[in-house]
C-alpha cells in the first residue's frame, strides 16, 4: 500500500488512521447491505442524491479567511436521512466528502481519511435521528414542532461527531490542544450544519404538505440562497485578500528596508531568524499575550532600524568606537523609535526598539531606566540578541563559543540582564536550538516569494579603460551587495589606517597584497616597482603561485601588459597574462586565463604596477576592477610617503659631498657594534684617516678644488676599505673606518691599502700643476682604549695626530707621480707608531 503516505504521521496519528478508517469501511459496508434490499425506486433516488452531491461538490463556495467551503451536499444528506433512513444517509455523506477530499488534496490517506470520519460520523448521528422519528411517529407525539427539533439535534449531533473527529486528528499530529483547536477551527460551522437541517426540514414539509411538486418552488429558493452566499463569500474574499495583499506589501517593505539597513551592521537573515526563534520562545514561556509575540517578532528585525542615522565609518569601524562616536552610534534606539512611530504598528513595537539596550543596573540608554521600568519585551529581546550578536563575528569583535556565550550571560546577569530572563533562556537553549536546527534542514526562506522577487537589481559594469570588457555577471543578491559594500568600506578604512602608521616600503607592500587577497581573488599578485635608470620594472613582491621564481624578475621598457601600463599610466585588464609571465615561468606556466594591472602612480608619474594574475577567472568584473582601483590608490600614496621617508632617512645620514654616512650613521652604527662586541666578549677596532694637505689646498686653490679632492679620495678610500664594517666622513678632512674582531696588523694593513690609493692620486689644479694629499692613522681599539663612543674616538683622533708630525707635506709638483722620499718617510712614521 505505498499510496497510503503517513510520513509525516507520528505513531498516536497512525493508529487513530487506522482504527477511523477501518471504522468508517465497516459502516460504509453496513450501509451497502441494507441499500442493496431497498426498492429499486429508491435505490435510484439514493443513486441520484449521490450523483447530486458529488456533483455539487465541486463547485464549493468558500468562507473567506478560512479553509473551509459550504456546498448544498448537507441538504441533500439531511434529506436522506428523512426519507431513506441512516444507511442511504451514510452513502451520501461519504460521497460528499470523498469529493471534497478529491478537491483538496492528492493524498490518498486524506481521500480514505476522510470520508470515513464522515461515515462514522453520520451513520451514529443518522441512525440515532431514524431510531427517534420512528419513536416519535409511534408514540403520536410527531408533529412539525417536534420533527424540527429532532432534526436540529440530529444537525448538531452529526457536527459534534464530524467536528470531534477531525479535530483529534489534528490535535494528534500537531501535538496542540483538542479543545482551543476544536474551538478556533470547527466552532463556527455549527451554524452551516443547523442551517441545511432547517432548509431539509422545510423541504420535506413542503412536500409532505403540498407534494412533490413543490420542490419546483424549493430548488429555486437553495440555488438563489447558495448564489447570494457565494456572491458575497466571492466580494469578501476578494477584499479580505486585497487587504492581506496591502499588510503583507507593508510588512515585506518595511521588512526589506530594515534587512538593508541591518546589512550595513553585518546582522544576517539568519542572525534575525534566530533571535525571533529565542524571543519568542522567552515570550512564550512568561506568558505573554499574542500580540506581544508578535511585537517580538517585528521587534527582532526592526530593533536597529535608527542605525540609518549613524555614520558609516563609525558602523564599520574595527576599533573600540570614541566617546563622541559612541554617544553618535546611542542614538539609533530614538531614531529607530520614532520611525517606528510612523509605521503605526497594531502591537507594541516601539518600546522593544526604543528600550532593547536599557541595562537592568539602570546603566543603559536611551532612558536610564532600570530592573522591572524596562518593558519585559525589550528585557527579552536584549538578552536574545546579545547572545546570538556575540557568537557572530562582527568587525569589532571576534565570534565567542556557545560556552563562552553562555558564561557571558551568566557573568552579566543581574547588571546588564535580567536574571530571570537569562536563567529561563540558558534552561530553554537546548528547546530552541532543535527548532532553529528543524528550520534550517527545511530550508524555508525568511522573506516572502513576493518580497524576493521584487528586490535584486542588476550590477553596474563599468568598461575597462583598456583590454576586454568583462564578462556580464549573474545579477547579484542585494544583501550580499550591501555586504560587500560594507567590507569593501571596511577593508579600505583599515588599508588606509595601517599605511599611515607605515614609512617602510616592505611593509606596504606586504599589507597590500594581503588586503587584495581577502578581497579579490586571484593566483598570484605581483607588485611591480620602476627602476628610472633604464624605466624597466622589477617584480618586487610577489604572492601565490609561482611567487619565488617570478620575485625578482626584470621586465624590460614597455614590454608586456605591466611595461605598457607602467609607461602610458592607465590599467589594462582581461588580457592575457602571458604577455608577462612567459618569459619568466617558460615550461612552469600555471594555466593563467586571465589579468588585470593597474598603475602605482606619484603625483603625475608611475612609479610602479599593481599586477593580479588569474587561472580560475575566465574575467575580472566590475565589483573587482572598483576595489583595484581603490586599493591602488591607496598603496599608491602609501608608497609615496614610505620612498619620501627612505630619501629623506638616507639623506639624513649621507655626507652629501662623498656619499659616505656621516657622523650620525656612524654614531647609530657604533652603538650597535659596542653592544654585539660587549655580548661577544670580542674587540672592536676604530681606524681614524686624516687627510694631510687638505687645508693648504683649500688656502691656495679655494675649496671647490677642495671639494673635487675630497670627493676623489672618499672614492678611493671607499675601494680600497670596501671590505670593513663601515666607513664613514665625519669632519672637514677626518674618515673614521670600522673593523670588527680585527688585530692591530690587520688594522695596519688596511691602512696601507688605503694610503697606496690616496697617495697615487694626483689631482690637476691648473694645467701642468698637481695637488696631493696623504694620510695620517690612528686606531683605537674596545675595550683596551676606550669602552664608549667618545673614549674611542678621541683615543683614535688622538693617535692620528701623533702620527701626523712624522709627515713632510708636498701638496704641489709638477710631477704627476708620487714622492719616493714621502712615501717611505709615511712608512717609517706608521711603523713608529705600531712600535
Amino acid at each position: 500500500m505505498h499510496f497510503i503516505d503517513m510520513s509525516d504521521y507520528n505513531r498516536g496519528v497512525r493508529a487513530y488512521w487506522w482504527a477511523t478508517t477501518m471504522g468508517g469501511a465497516a459502516a460504509v459496508a453496513w450501509a451497502l447491505v441494507s441499500v442493496a434490499g431497498m426498492k429499486r425506486a429508491d435505490l435510484l433516488a439514493v443513486m441520484t442524491l449521490m450523483a447530486l452531491v458529488f456533483l455539487v461538490g465541486f463547485r464549493p463556495t468558500r468562507i473567506p479567511s478560512t479553509h473551509s467551503s459550504i456546498t448544498p451536499g448537507d441538504i441533500f444528506i439531511f434529506l436522506t436521512a428523512i426519507f431513506f433512513g441512516a444507511s442511504a444517509a451514510t452513502l451520501v455523506a461519504v460521497t460528499d466528502a470523498f469529493c471534497a477530499s478529491c478537491r483538496t488534496t492528492r493524498r490518498w490517506t486524506s481521500r480514505l481519511g476522510g470520508p470515513a470520519l464522515m461515515a462514522i460520523a453520520a451513520f451514529i448521528s443518522a441512525s440515532a435521528f431514524e431510531g427517534g422519528l420512528d419513536w416519535l411517529r409511534h408514540s403520536n407525539l410527531f408533529g412539525s414542532a417536534t420533527f424540527l427539533t429532532g432534526l436540529l439535534l440530529f444537525s448538531l449531533a452529526y457536527f459534534l461527531l464530524n467536528s470531534v473527529l477531525a479535530a483529534i486528528h489534528q490535535s494528534l499530529k500537531g501535538r496542540t490542544s483538542l479543545i482551543k483547536l476544536w474551538w478556533t477551527n470547527y466552532v463556527w460551522a455549527s451554524l452551516t450544519y443547523a442551517a441545511s437541517a432547517s432548509a431539509a426540514g422545510l423541504i420535506y414539509l413542503a412536500i409532505i404538505q403540498y407534494g412533490v411538486a413543490s420542490l419546483i418552488a424549493a430548488v429555486p429558493l437553495v440555488g438563489v440562497i447558495f448564489a447570494t452566499c457565494h456572491f458575497y463569500f466571492k466580494q469578501a474574499d476578494e477584499r479580505a485578500k486585497a487587504s492581506d495583499n496591502v499588510s503583507r506589501m507593508h510588512l515585506a517593505t518595511v521588512e526589506a528596508l530594515a534587512t538593508a539597513i541591518n546589512a550595513k551592521d553585518e546582522i544576517t537573515h539568519d542572525h534575525v531568524y534566530r533571535v525571533r526563534v529565542y524571543a519568542c520562545g522567552l515570550a512564550r514561556h512568561f506568558g505573554l499575550s499574542e500580540p506581544e509575540i508578535e511585537a517580538l517578532k517585528a521587534g527582532a528585525l526592526l530593533h536597529d532600524v535608527g542605525k540609518i542615522a549613524v555614520p558609516d565609518y563609525i558602523l564599520n569601524k574595527p576599533g573600540k568606537l570614541t566617546a563622541a562616536e559612541f554617544e553618535k552610534m546611542k542614538i539609533h534606539t530614538v531614531v529607530g523609535a520614532q520611525i517606528m512611530e510612523r509605521v503605526n504598528f497594531p502591537y507594541p513595537v516601539v518600546p522593544i526598539v526604543r528600550h532593547h539596550h536599557e541595562r537592568w543596573d539602570g546603566r543603559g540608554y536611551p532612558d536610564g531606566l532600570s530592573a522591572q521600568h524596562i518593558p519585559l519585551t525589550a528585557r527579552i529581546l536584549t538578552v536574545a540578541d546579545c547572545f546570538d550578536a556575540v557568537r557572530e563575528n562582527r568587525q569589532y569583535h571576534k565570534a565567542m563559543s556557545r560556552d563562552e556565550a553562555c558564561r557571558y550571560l551568566r557573568d552579566n546577569a543581574g547588571s546588564q540582564f535580567d536574571p530571570s530572563i537569562v536563567a529561563a533562556f540558558l534552561a530553554n537553549l537546548s528547546v530552541y536550538e532543535a527548532e532553529i536546527v528543524a528550520h534550517k534542514a527545511s530550508q524555508e526562506p525568511l522573506l516572502s516569494p513576493t518580497t524576493q522577487a521584487g528586490l535584486s537589481e542588476s550590477a553596474h559594469i563599468a568598461v575597462p579603460a583598456a583590454g576586454l570588457a568583462p564578462s556580464a555577471p549573474e545579477e547579484p543578491d542585494y544583501l550580499k551587495q550591501i555586504h560587500a559594500s560594507r567590507a569593501e568600506v571596511a577593508a579600505l578604512y583599515e588599508m588606509a589606517q595601517t599605511f599611515s602608521a607605515s614609512l617602510d616600503v616592505r611593509d606596504v607592500l606586504t599589507l597590500t597584497v594581503n588586503r587584495i587577497e581577502a578581497m579579490i581573488p586571484f593566483t598570484t599578485c605581483v607588485v611591480y616597482l620602476r627602476d628610472k635608470t633604464d624605466d624597466s620594472s622589477i617584480a618586487a613582491h610577489a604572492f601565490g603561485e609561482n611567487a619565488g621564481v617570478i620575485r625578482g624578475s626584470r621586465m624590460a621598457v614597455g614590454h608586456g601588459i605591466t611595461g605598457w601600463v607602467i609607461i602610458n599610466g592607465v590599467p589594462m585588464i582581461n588580457t592575457d597574462p602571458m604577455l608577462d609571465l612567459g618569459s619568466i615561468l617558460g615550461e612552469n606556466e600555471a594555466g593563467y586565463r586571465t589579468a588585470a594591472v593597474f598603475p602605482l602612480t606619484d603625483a603625475h608619474e608611475t612609479i610602479g604596477a599593481l599586477a593580479l594574475y588569474s587561472s580560475e577567472l575566465s574575467s575580472y568584473g566590475g565589483e573587482h576592477l572598483h576595489l583595484l582601483e581603490s586599493v591602488s590608490r591607496l598603496a599608491s600614496t602609501a608608497l609615496q610617503h614610505a620612498f619620501l621617508h627612505e630619501r629623506t632617512k638616507a639623506s639624513a645620514q649621507t655626507d652629501p659631498l662623498t656619499g659616505l654616512p656621516n657622523g650620525r650613521a656612524l654614531y647609530a652604527r657604533l652603538e650597535e657594534e659596542l653592544v654585539r662586541a660587549e655580548q661577544r666578549s670580542s674587540p672592536l677596532t676604530i681606524i681614524c684617516l686624516n687627510l694631510v694637505g687638505l687645508r693648504s689646498i683649500n688656502d691656495s686653490y679655494g675649496y671647490r678644488v677642495g671639494d673635487r679632492m675630497l670627493s676623489e679620495v672618499a672614492a678611493r678610500l671607499d675601494r680600497a676599505l670596501r671590505d670593513t664594517l663601515m666607513l664613514s666622513r665625519i669632519a672637514g678632512d677626518e674618515f673614521i673606518c670600522l673593523i670588527a674582531e680585527g688585530s692591530a696588523r690587520d688594522a695596519i694593513a688596511l691602512y696601507e691599502r688605503a694610503r697606496l690609493e690616496v697617495e697615487s692620486l694626483s689631482l690637476e689644479v691648473r694645467p701642468g700643476h698637481h695637488a696631493r694629499v696623504r694620510l695620517s692613522f690612528g686606531l683605537a681599539r674596545y675595550p683596551d682604549e676606550g669602552q664608549t663612543i667618545d673614549e674611542l674616538l678621541h683615543a683614535a683622533a688622538s693617535a692620528a695626530r701623533q702620527h701626523n708630525t712624522s709627515y713632510g707635506v708636498l701638496q704641489e709638483s709638477a710631477d704627476p707621480q708620487p714622492v719616493q722620499s714621502s712615501l717611505q718617510r709615511a712608512k717609517t712614521g706608521t711603523a713608529a707608531l705600531v712600535q
